[in-house]
């Protein structure tokens, strides 16, 4: 794998760590004056040695000994200080990284979120990320304050005598070197690892959605095996990331072997020269051992720069993933019902398997299309494409006259709105739950549409009101339903599409559900995909899919009055099995 140009790493520091410009200068003042602290500790370790050896002054031992003690105090508080700025910084980069990468992943089209799992996003967005905030937070403080901490002692080593500052210069150096030469080594084997738990995570997950069928159709010993494989390649993977990081600490443990001995017969040489006082040879040795913790560091971290840059890589490969769904310029008017049209659209998800085949209609302003065709007709295509999830390949479809792929997508997606057979509830308020966490949403609108839908009784059984949390499985189908509509009814979409909303329901649910339907569909353009004849007795327009293709499409009323039409051959003979 090639290395990450340092100018990248240079850009993303750049681009994360300047929002934070205050708390970096502050974290880089800390850090250099524990720097001088830590370089000040030797110097006066070697004056009280030497005093004491030639019989000096007893107050001079005493203020050493105190001031040796005063500065290992504010070294101490001063570290403490800086392990917090330097995690705070770091977790406030790599949050605002995460953002940015949830929201990307969130912009990207269906057909990406069909090839990879949500398991494997979840480690993606936040796994990856997570590798990073060590690069954002003690590879700042700990690499850079190494190198001055470095620069610093062999500077004062030279001042002392030019060979033991030129010998451990060569020394750290040579370390530098090595430690640069095996900076990609572990590199592939990192992204491997992360590669593997994206892997188990979407495992794990696709299991979890599945466990009702896993369950009743006696698939859990197949599923344990299949996790046993997968978490065996993970192990397999992590066992080989270990060892590798181990083999780069051992090369530091020998280095710093190579250096004591380096130091010792240096000193010992120039002690017999007399160029050394006992003192002297100490303080050598004090900053030989210091010299051993900017290496270390530098070493540690240039390990974890390279799991930082599996994860570095597999975010840029994120990134570089584009939608194919392109954003369009244009606005959709405020107020009142739009027209739809589709012009010959074809589409496919894969390559040369048509789920559509030239399929057209136009549906005007305020009028309601009863959808009907087997499963796999494309009836759901159709309502993925209105909301472009995926982009038509031939053909065109239009909202209120204008090209969809010209419309902005926040438009579009405010002027469409959707009702399934299944609701989706959060975690969280009933308010946040009706809004979909939109704040600009008033009480009083909610309230006021609670009463029209006819749930203020479930509302006044609420111990806490629109602040109650909803947690799963509080609420019946009928209710959940209706907090669906409720949704739909706060959006105030132009365009509203119901997927056979109450074919689930018992008989009195069912009521108040097309109570529901009858005032959502007032003064909007609908389209309802129906499962039961039932259901389309309230639209103005009849479609029938079969196979991708419009096999039949016409006013209902026309339609029931024409004998040799499918949809009077299906009423008559009551074969709802051929639409469903």
């Amino acid at each position: 794998m090639q290395k990450v140009p340092l100018r990248q790493y240079a850009s993303l520091l750049a681009q994360y760590l300047k929002p934070h410009q205050f708390r970096v200068a502050l974290l880089a003042i800390f850090m250099f004056g524990g720097i001088g602290l830590n370089l000040l500790g030797p110097q006066i370790l070697r004056d009280f040695i030497d005093t004491a050896k030639s019989d000096g002054p007893t107050r001079r031992l005493i203020y050493a000994g105190i001031l040796f003690i005063l500065i290992g105090s504010f070294r101490q508080a001063i570290r403490l200080v800086t392990s917090y700025l330097g995690q705070d910084v770091g977790w406030r980069a790599t949050n605002q990284m995460r953002g940015d990468l949830a929201l990307h992943c969130l912009s990207l089209d269906m057909w990406f979120h069909h090839e990879h799992t949500p398991g494997e996003m979840v480690e993606r967005v936040d796994g990856d990320t997570t590798a990073l905030s060590n690069f954002f937070s003690e590879f700042v403080i700990q690499v850079v304050g190494s190198i001055f901490l470095l620069i610093g002692v062999l500077v004062l080593l030279f001042r002392e005598d030019w060979r033991i500052g030129a010998a451990l210069t060569a020394f750290a150096v040579l370390a530098l070197v090595v430690y640069n030469l095996t900076r990609s080594i572990a590199v592939p084997i990192y992204t491997a690892e992360r590669e593997s738990y994206s892997r188990l995570y979407g495992f794990i997950e696709e299991r979890l959605i599945g466990i009702e069928d896993i369950r009743t159709n006696g698939g859990i010993p197949y599923t344990m095996d299949r996790f046993y494989d997968v978490n065996r390649g993970v192990f397999k993977r992590v066992l080989k990331s270990e060892i590798m990081g181990e083999v780069l600490r051992a090369i530091t443990r020998v280095l710093f072997a190579l250096g004591y001995a380096l130091a010792m017969g240096m000193s010992i040489f120039l002690y017999r020269e007399g160029v050394f006082t006992i003192g002297t040879v100490f303080m050598v040795f004090q900053y030989t051992a210091m010299l051993r913790r900017p290496l270390d560091q530098i070493s540690r971290q240039i390990n974890d720069l390279q799991k930082a840059t599996a994860g570095l890589k597999r975010i840029e490969q994120l990134y570089r993933t584009e939608t194919r769904v392109q954003d369009g310029t244009e606005m959709l008017p405020s107020t009142g019902a739009l027209s739809v049209e589709f012009d010959e659209v074809v589409f496919s998800y894969v390559e040369g398997e048509k789920v559509l085949n030239e399929v057209s209609f136009q549906l005007k302003p305020g009028k309601v299309l009863g959808l009907l065709g087997r499963t796999g007709s494309g009836k759901t295509t159709i309502t993925r494409l209105l909301f472009r999830f995926y982009d038509t390949d031939v053909g065109q479809i239009r909202i209120g006259g204008t090209p969809i792929k010209k419309i902005r997508l926040d438009q579009l997606r405010q002027h469409v709105g959707l009702v399934t057979q299944d609701v989706q509830l959060f975690y969280a308020t009933v308010r946040e739950n009706l809004t979909l966490f939109n704040s600009q949403i008033k009480d009083a609108q909610i309230l006021a549409v609670i009463e029209e839908l006819g749930l203020s009784a479930w509302y006044e059984s609420l111990p806490e009101g629109l602040d109650t949390v909803m947690e799963s499985g509080g609420l019946s189908a009928g209710e959940a339903q209706l907090l669906a509509f409720a949704r739909v009814f706060l959006k105030d979409p132009a365009i509203i599409i119901l997927d056979e909303p109450s074919s689930r329901l018992d008989p009195a649910t069912e009521q108040q559900i097309d109570r529901a339907v009858e005032k959502l569909l007032k003064n909007r353009t609908g389209i309802i995909i129906a499962h039961r004849l039932g259901t389309v007795g309230r639209v103005d327009e009849i479609m029938i899919l079969e196979d991708g293709k419009v096999c039949e499409y016409g006013e209902r009323e026309k339609l029931v009055k024409d004998p040799n039409s499918r949809f009077s051959q299906l009423r008559k003979t009551g074969l709802e099995e051929m639409i469903v």
